[in-house]
């Protein structure tokens, strides 16, 4: 009765987070998080013997809410003479709007450490919702686990289908499933995912599952199973193929020969060369069926000249500038967006929300703590396989394959941070985690036995309930705010009380920018010339936080302009026309 209410309720969390959007909007993630840990709490039995995967589960829990708490105002100097800095001229920006009778906070604003708190908060429901999932699985019999691979090979054909229709037979246009509106959308979005890049790679991690299931099935002399298995293993490709992203494609390719090969070398030889031959004629026969499929591989042989490859380029290096900023505990998860601007050399216009590598990502956000705290998990997780004593045939088989995609996935983009992706990857991992009890217990005394045992359970559960506690408070602090605090378009329209509170959760926020120009424009109608200079001076430091954009020195020139400032108005003009040779400044009184 565990393991069925275990893998139902795995399965709806699946289900429900890919219909809703794929984790798009923070709620969604809230609303699986919970179950998710609570059931991993409740269906905890046994006390591993060594028990440090758990408490680096913990830890890494505990980091990414630690970066993310209010700090006193009485410790903020403690936080580091950059965050200090940052945080002081947001008091100083909201203490100076008092005094021309702009409303405030009620209280003294706390800063956090990290420079985006929403995008935090949102990083550890994601985090709580993949290792209440892999805790879960780890629970599962063995048996369980096989279904629950089987439930992922269809969910992946299924999500393949729906997703290659929406991108070439019934068009989604900005909505994700065609029902859901992306009023926003900058991308085109494909399935319940925002671009086919993101799409792609979650098809792409879930095809080796069908490859190895095909492999089991061959084994034990199942024929209509492992040709069941391996058309879904095809479509599933088709669908990778068809999504046209290459970095997909290159995963995908990874992932299935890293599994063919195992098969090859661990397995029966036979089968591994008859299924990489399969793959190989299958992709050759998508090649020369699709023209579009051949113009999006074009000049691959050569991937310096590709220009999505060279922006890649470019954003790692944008990203790799901020991490001497914030070298030891990172920007915080999910602040990337918010700080590389300051550092940036490059003067594109674009928005990175992500470095497009989960590995430079993880540096630049969570420091060196995160990437030790990374290190650390890989270790345990390595630990407890090698330590337990599950069935991890086909199942290890199916997971080296996924891990591999995703291996090689978080080179070319940011899947860890796309909440059904790293739900699935966490519930695939936690098929090779299965617990260990502490034999040695027998041999010890009543009540040092019980003693042991209640110490190793709490520890056993200690990743789910912090879990389920921390998200508990956020669902109860006003979740809305996590999906908005850092999201430009809703800044663009936000009043002052929201737009203050967004640059006390991201002191760095181009909340700046939009509160500038809400001061100036009411100063405009009011006739009032101390919120227009105000509204300058916010927009000014706006300016600061991102030099390279020339959009924001040519309306900074502008807004001075119109003040009467000509000689700073210039000098906005000349920044902006540095930055862009094609901008023409206005006419300046006073100058030829």
């Amino acid at each position: 009765m565990i393991a069925a209410t275990t893998f139902v309720v795995l399965a709806i969390s699946i289900l429900f987070l890919a219909v809703a959007g794929g984790g798009l909007f923070p709620v969604t993630v809230v609303i699986i998080a919970l179950p998710l840990c609570a059931l991993a709490c409740m269906t905890t039995r046994a006390r591993p013997s060594r028990p440090w995967l758990e408490l680096i589960l913990a830890a890494i829990l505990l980091f990414v809410l630690f970066t993310a708490l209010p700090i006193p105002p009485a410790l903020d100097p403690l936080a580091g003479a950059l965050r200090h800095g940052q945080n002081q001229a947001v008091l100083n920006a909201l203490y100076e709007a008092g005094q021309i009778g702009i409303p405030l906070p009620e209280s003294e604003p706390w800063f956090s450490l990290t420079r985006n708190r929403a995008g935090t908060l949102r990083f550890f429901l994601l985090l709580a919702a993949a290792f209440g999932a892999a805790l879960l699985t780890a629970s599962l019999p063995p048996a369980w686990k096989m279904g629950f691979l089987y439930f992922l090979a269809l969910t992946g054909t299924a999500m393949g289908i729906a997703g290659y229709l929406g991108q070439w037979i019934i068009p989604q246009g900005d909505t994700l499933w065609w029902f859901i509106p992306l009023p926003h959308a900058v991308t085109s979005p494909v399935g319940c995912f925002l671009n086919r890049n993101h799409f792609g790679g979650f098809v792409a991690m879930l095809s080796p599952v069908a490859l190895a299931l095909a492999a089991y099935a061959l084994d034990r002399r199942r024929g209509f199973t492992a040709l069941f298995s391996l058309a879904l293993t095809g479509i599933m490709m088709a669908a990778v193929f068809y999504s046209l992203s290459r970095g997909a494609m290159l995963a995908m390719g990874a992932g299935l020969s890293v599994t063919a090969l195992v098969i090859a070398f661990r397995h029966r030889a036979v089968w591994g060369i008859l299924l990489l031959c399969l793959m190989l004629a299958g992709g050759t026969a998508l090649l020369a069926h699709s023209p579009a499929i051949r113009e999006r591989l074009q000049g691959i042989h050569n991937p310096g000249e590709i220009s999505s490859v060279q922006s890649r380029l470019a954003e790692w290096r944008e990203s790799l500038r901020v991490w001497p900023c914030y070298p030891v505990l990172g920007a915080g998860m999910n602040a990337l967006r918010m700080v590389y601007p300051q550092t940036r050399q490059t003067s594109v216009s674009a928005r990175l929300i992500a470095s497009e590598n989960e590995y430079i990502q993880l540096l630049v956000e969570g420091g060196l703590v995160g990437v030790g705290l990374f290190l650390a998990l890989t270790w345990a997780v390595r630990h407890r396989i090698r330590d337990t004593s599950a069935q991890t045939g086909v199942i290890g088989l199916a997971v080296t394959g996924a891990l591999t995609v995703t291996g090689v996935h978080c080179l070319f983009d940011f899947p860890a941070h796309l909440p059904l992706y790293a739900l699935v990857i966490g519930s695939l991992a936690g098929l090779l985690l299965s617990s260990k009890v502490d034999r040695d217990l027998r041999a010890r005394s009543d009540a040092a036995r019980r003693s042991a045992s209640t110490s190793g359970y709490l520890i056993a559960i200690l990743p789910g309930a912090i879990g389920l506690i921390g998200t508990l408070v956020i669902l109860l602090t006003q979740p809305q705010q996590l999906g908005n605090l850092d999201n430009p378009a809703y800044l663009y329209t936000a009043k002052y009380r929201e737009l203050h509170r967004a640059l006390i959760w991201a002191p760095t926020s181009p909340a700046w920018l939009y509160l500038g120009r809400a001061m100036f424009k009411e100063g405009v109608n009011r006739e009032a010339r101390d919120l227009c200079t105000q509204g300058e001076t916010l927009m000014t430091r706006a300016v600061q936080l991102d030099p390279q954009n020339y959009r924001l020195w040519f309306e900074l020139g502008q807004v001075r302009l119109s003040l009467g400032d000509n000689a700073r108005a210039t000098e906005a003009f000349l920044r902006a026309k540095a930055l862009r040779a094609w901008m023409t400044p206005p006419p300046i009184p006073g100058k030829n």
